[in-house]
């Protein structure tokens, strides 16, 4: 079986699956969906419950210590420094966008 019949069978077998769901949309389901009681939506948190969701939510100034460390953008710099501290050299590099799969 070639590539070229395998999709066309797959495209024919989604288009089909669509038209079964369409119609289904318009049968004796939707007259049941109709009848069925509404979920009733939970009320929304007051002032206080949403100041102590974000007082558990937000990180710890402990929890932040990296954002105080002097980074360095300059992988020669980092080198000497590294060197004259007698310490290691830590490099985070990431190919592309870092934030390109969010």
């Amino acid at each position: 079986m070639s590539l070229t019949k395998f999709v066309v069978g797959a495209r024919r077998l989604l288009y089909v699956g669509v038209l079964v769901v369409a119609a289904g949309a318009h049968g004796p389901a939707r007259d049941v969906l109709a009848q069925a009681p509404a979920e009733a939506k939970p009320p929304a948190p007051s002032a206080a419950e949403l100041t102590r969701l974000a007082t558990v939510i937000k990180p710890s100034a402990e929890a932040n210590k990296w954002q105080k460390i002097p980074w360095l953008r300059d992988v020669t710099e980092g080198r000497k420094l590294a060197k004259e501290e007698k310490r290691p050299l830590f490099l985070w590099t990431v190919f592309g966008e870092p934030l390109d799969e969010c």
